[in-house]
């Protein structure tokens, strides 16, 4: 009884406000058997499209994602097989992304979670990183923790959220992957990276804003770093570099998006 009540007022929701695509707005009228699709999910949970989607993604803008196949060197971008070893030695990290800048589906969700404050958009998000991590990258994930970029504290405050945390609980919720959400601080107010095209200002700026407590919780641990988007480097760089000095052994820097 209970179970036919909820799906009727789940009916009745849908009915009233109808889920759309978060991308192009085409209403979404079908939904994947998954069990967050069940009769006890929240209705704005239920939200995949038929075939081959993401949830909140109608089918047609979830297919014109392209997912990479592999991982990639941080310094000259070189496409790295079998996630092999950077070609530059000096990078502390491999670079993971799971697209590139210009994606007709990930440049929205991005700005949807980043700028109009859309949480949804992290749960897409996550899942399209679980299928690059887990599918294309075929990463033994067991064997890895996963730190969130933080923002400075006010600039968290403003916004309301990280959007760094938001996606990496949706892909711990996806992989069973443990996040260490604290370990990693961002002490320094830097000015935003948006505004800065030269590689070498972005680096500078950012220079010295990460520190890490408790370095012994990473010590000989494999770390996966998660930020949103991966322009030049120099953030993911930075963060990578205090992980390192804790004594981290494996790094790999993980982002929805690349240039």
């Amino acid at each position: 009884m209970k179970e036919k009540t909820l799906k009727f007022w789940g009916l009745f929701l849908d009915l009233l406000f109808p889920p759309v695509c978060l991308v192009c707005r085409r209403r979404l009228t079908q939904y994947k058997e998954t069990k967050k699709d069940s009769p006890e999910a929240r209705p704005e949970e239920r939200a995949a499209a038929e075939g081959n989607s993401f949830s909140f993604l109608c089918s047609s803008c979830s297919q014109k994602i392209k997912i990479n196949t592999a991982a990639f060197c941080p310094v000259c971008s070189k496409r790295l097989p079998e996630n092999k070893k950077t070609c530059h030695q000096e990078s502390p990290f491999i670079l993971a992304a799971a697209g590139f800048y210009g994606d007709k589906t990930l440049d929205p969700l991005i700005t949807l979670l980043k700028y109009q404050k859309i949480k949804t958009a992290a749960i897409p998000l996550g899942e399209i990183l679980t299928e690059y991590l887990i599918q294309n990258l075929k990463l033994e994930i067991k064997n890895f923790i996963l730190v969130p970029v933080p923002l400075y504290w006010g600039k968290e405050k403003q916004r309301g959220f990280n959007q760094a945390n938001l996606i990496a609980d949706q892909l711990a919720k996806n992989t069973g992957l443990a996040v260490v959400k604290n370990i990693l601080k961002r002490i320094k107010n830097t000015a935003s990276q948006v505004g800065l095209k030269d590689k070498e200002k972005r680096e500078i700026n950012v220079r010295g804003c990460f520190a890490v407590e408790k370095p012994e919780l990473l010590f000989q641990k494999n770390v996966i770093i998660l930020d949103d988007v991966f322009t030049t480097g120099a953030t993911m760089k930075e963060a990578a570099s205090v992980i390192k000095k804790a004594g981290a052994k494996k790094i790999i820097g993980l982002v929805a998006a690349k240039t």
